[in-house]
């Protein structure tokens, strides 16, 4: 179900979702989104190995990171990072051109997330609060399938070894107890599982810390030799550097909260 919610001024300084709230549908602004683009000739059409490359980027830089960054959604309600105009308007038409691009049903999902960088764009250029039309849901949904599509194109991560003082299992557990453990993919953030889709044996996942996750291989089931390296590991942001100090930004994300099947 797409919302439209009133963002007043104050509320770009908070890092936060917002509430969303029901607005007369013409009350809302049409997104930036509304307007075309030109289309691109089938000669100059990307693969889908081609457009994964360029959303994906390097080091968790590319477009399709910066998009998801942009947007937080928690229990129900959302709201858009802080952002200057120009810099949202920017993502904003590399979205659109890369939907434009791209092969006809990762278009598709492109042109969905490209309501977040709408949403985000028309708040940052509001200076007394704007009616924002977006769906947490579909938006969601999009961006899932995209990591999803897109994370068997992603260039290697360097694999950085953990931290010192979490050398063993043992010293893991004591400084997060609980862990290691496996779980469900389905369990955890959205985003760390979609991005992790693509390389997982049995759809299950070893949590190494809260939030922080590597694909499981029932032919190794010790646990502790996950923490081996940081190359195919997802989730937080700040919990990855604290268990690979130095890591990659490539699956990892602001604000992923630990899954239901973990302490």
């Amino acid at each position: 179900m797409k919302k439209a919610i009133s963002i007043p001024a104050l509320s770009l300084l908070l890092l936060t979702g917002c509430a969303a709230a029901d607005a007369a549908p013409e009350a809302v602004a049409p997104p930036p989104s509304a307007t075309p683009s030109a289309p691109v000739s089938p000669a100059a059409q990307d693969t889908e190995e081609q457009a994964c490359t360029k959303l994906m980027g390097t080091d968790g830089s590319g477009p399709l990171y910066e998009s998801i960054r942009l947007v937080r959604i928690s229990d129900g309600t959302f709201g858009f990072q802080p952002s200057t105009p120009e810099k949202t308007e920017r993502l904003h038409q590399t979205v659109l051109a890369a939907a434009d691009a791209a092969p006809e049903d990762l278009g598709a999902l492109l042109t969905d997330l490209s309501s977040g960088t709408a949403g985000a764009l028309q708040v940052a250029e509001s200076s007394e609060g704007w009616s924002v039309y977006f769906s947490p849901e579909g938006w969601s949904a999009a961006a899932g399938q995209l990591l999803s599509r897109c994370a068997p194109y992603e260039p290697a991560a360097a694999s950085v070894p953990a931290g010192a003082d979490l050398g063993s299992p043992d010293a893991v557990g004591a400084r997060f107890p609980g862990y290691p453990l496996v779980v469900d993919a389905s369990s955890i953030d959205y985003r760390a599982g979609a991005w992790l889709a693509g390389k997982l044996a049995d759809g299950r996942v070893v949590a190494l810390a809260p939030s922080l996750y590597a694909p499981y291989d029932p032919a190794v089931p010790d646990l502790g030799s996950y923490y081996a390296g940081s190359g195919e590991v997802s989730g937080d942001s700040a919990v990855k550097q604290t268990v690979f100090p130095g890591s990659s930004a490539a699956g990892a994300f602001t604000g992923v909260t630990a899954g239901t099947q973990e302490p």
